[in-house]
């Protein structure tokens, strides 16, 4: 990886050298020019002679920058643990170091980076190196390619762009790539998607990754996906769930993880709401707000669930749900999630009486967008609302042109 080289084409842009000046009584600008490209064999000597005029020692330089490779590996299994207390200490370790002009290694640390921005919940950031030309506008080894379509997939998930997630996750080179946590995200990607059974598969890899690094916080969260495919394929009883979900939050209270017990909550409160427990839902909800990190995505997919559960189970009055809302939008535009955004936006133009405005915004903006991510969880049921008021204004034609855009086989049944 270390061509000297390329550490001797660096150090002499960087002293602001041309290629004669360096070579002078030492070799010829020709032969420097080669040496630099990696295209002729080059004695130590000369080597030694043009590093000594440029003030440095080669073999130090590699030692270097193997030390900042093995600072990198280190990076990513704090990434995997999600330590991201010592992930930080050691991002701000490389900050310091100079090594840009080695593009993999260069590439590696920003995406590196890029997942600790993710974890942290700063889409927005993460969004601006992941997209930047530095990582976009040139090519890059395997090894890093396939960090930057897992992380690209991560990135997605995190925007419930899923079948984009799955797209960039399916790209990595499960040969070349030594991070079995891929089986994670794809299951985490399938099961919101509601592919059960590719869910289902990547879980249980996950598993026996998580299981033999001793990795219990990840798998913690395998676990949590893997009793989301449980419910939805058995049909479990509720206090079957019930009990399930409480040696889950037993387990992750030993360990004092806030964040993940605030996504169990999350789960659970769901669970409750589908069996019309609005009222202990929402107290789920709740203490999901409470406990979890602010920063996180999380945090918007529990205040959606916790007003929407307030909403259907008409708990509150209209000005606590607005005001609820209006919390979804400001958090989902500063966290950059357009799908929040749009479907807080949405409640609260149906919250306003107003069926223009809001089959208008619904119609307009709403379903382009969840065909466009293909999210069939509210692009089923809103389009089944949207063409009953369709009939019940007596538009036909608009029925047809909807059902022609978005290729929808629709019966007088349905």
């Amino acid at each position: 990886m270390f061509e000297k080289g390329s550490i001797i084409q660096y150090f002499r842009q960087k002293k602001g050298l041309t290629q004669e000046e360096l070579g002078h009584g030492i070799c010829s600008k020709t032969h420097l020019s080669k040496i630099e490209r990696g295209l002729t064999e080059v004695s130590d000597e000369t080597i030694s002679l043009l590093c000594e005029r440029m003030g440095f020692d080669i073999d130090e330089e590699i030692d270097r920058l193997k030390n900042v490779q093995k600072m990198l590996e280190t990076l990513q299994k704090l990434i995997i643990f999600q330590d991201k207390i010592k992930a930080r200490e050691v991002l701000s370790s490389l900050e310091i170091q100079e090594f840009e002009y080695i593009t993999p290694l260069h590439i590696r640390f920003l995406l590196l980076k890029t997942r600790q921005l993710l974890l942290d919940g700063r889409i927005e950031e993460a969004k601006n190196i992941l997209f930047s030309k530095e990582i976009q506008n040139q090519k890059i080894p395997q090894l890093e390619e396939d960090l930057l379509n897992h992380t690209l997939g991560i990135y997605y998930i995190q925007t419930y762009e899923l079948h984009k997630a799955i797209e960039y996750l399916k790209k990595v080179s499960f040969e070349s790539y030594n991070n079995p946590e891929i089986h994670y995200h794809l299951a985490l990607a399938y099961c919101h998607l509601n592919a059960h059974i590719s869910s289902y598969h990547h879980c249980q890899k996950a598993k026996e990754y998580f299981v033999y690094t001793n990795n219990y916080h990840r798998l913690l969260d395998t676990e949590t996906i893997a009793l989301i495919l449980l419910e939805e394929e058995t049909h479990l009883l509720f206090n079957e769930i019930e009990s399930r979900y409480e040696n889950l939050l037993d387990s992750v209270r030993v360990i004092k993880d806030q964040d993940r017990e605030a996504y169990l909550l999350h789960n659970f409160a769901y669970q409750l709401y589908k069996f019309k427990k609005y009222n202990e839902a929402r107290n789920y909800y709740k203490k999901a707000l409470t406990i979890g990190s602010k920063e996180s995505v999380n945090y918007l997919t529990a205040l959606f669930g916790y007003m929407r559960c307030i909403y259907v189970g008409k708990l509150e009055n209209e000005a606590t749900i607005i005001e609820i809302i209006n919390e979804g939008i400001k958090e989902a535009k500063e966290k950059n999630v357009d799908y929040y955004f749009m479907i807080f936006n949405l409640y609260k133009y149906k919250l306003c009486n107003n069926q223009e405005t809001y089959f208008n915004y619904l119609s307009n903006t709403v379903l382009p967008f969840l065909y466009e991510i293909k999210n069939k969880e509210f692009f089923i049921p809103l389009t089944k609302e949207y063409i009953q008021y369709l009939i019940s204004i007596k538009d036909g034609q608009k029925i047809l042109d909807y059902m022609n855009n978005y290729q929808i086989n629709y019966t007088l049944e349905d």
